[in-house]
């Protein structure tokens, strides 16, 4: 019986590790076709959304079976927990991507990002992917050397989207329907790093029993 156990927390865990990837590789390929006016990885995105949706949904299902089924205590308990709200946590996170592919399938052909602010929507999409992968690499491993980082990234990232949204207001020359969704976007890359971050704190309690 504990060998099942033991084999059922391992199986939701890789599978939160499957849904932590599928969310840092939506996010890469969201950027990718809104920055380069990519409409085939705009409508991946888009399409595998639905499928990592469903993974979230089960990661769910099955730490929910596992709290009635071996009622965990201690470490296990905070784990199990741990693993229902981090499943939500990563499937806004790909939700967010979606709306960026989204975004990119509904302007194609025509670029939503401005000229000047391609580099501010570069760097946030890549302080996204490396904060993904270092909630990836945490997930897998329970260690929390570099989960401190993720503040500082995730205040760049702030930093970022108030940067775009502050010129989008200050140019006249911005058409409104433009400058709204310029806005959103830096708003979802906002969103996904702030879920980055309770995911990390989600780890950081289930590892050793404290709050980030």
């Amino acid at each position: 019986m504990r060998n099942a156990y033991t084999a059922q927390l391992g199986d939701l865990n890789a599978d939160l590790c499957d849904l932590a990837t599928g969310a840092e590789e939506a996010m890469r390929e969201a950027s990718r076709a809104l920055l380069t006016a990519d409409l085939r990885a705009a409508e991946e995105v888009i399409a595998r959304g639905e499928s990592l949706a469903v993974l979230g949904a089960h990661c769910e299902d099955e730490a929910v079976k596992v709290l009635a089924l071996q009622a965990p205590v201690a470490a296990d308990l905070r784990r199990v927990f741990s693993a229902v709200r981090i499943s939500s946590d990563l499937a806004r996170m790909v939700g967010l991507s979606v709306h960026v592919a989204e975004a990119a399938r509904r302007r194609f052909p025509d670029p939503i990002v401005p000229e000047d602010l391609t580099e501010p929507f570069e760097e946030m999409a890549r302080l996204c992917q490396e904060m993904c992968a270092l909630v990836v690499q945490a997930l897998r491993s329970s260690e929390l050397d570099d989960i401190e980082e993720l503040d500082r990234m995730d205040d760049r990232v702030d930093e970022l989207k108030s940067l775009v949204v502050d010129r989008v207001v200050a140019d006249d020359a911005t058409n409104v329907v433009n400058a709204v969704d310029v806005a959103l976007l830096g708003r979802y890359y906002e969103r996904y790093a702030d879920q980055i971050v309770d995911v990390a704190s989600r780890i950081v309690f289930f590892v050793s029993g404290r709050k980030h």
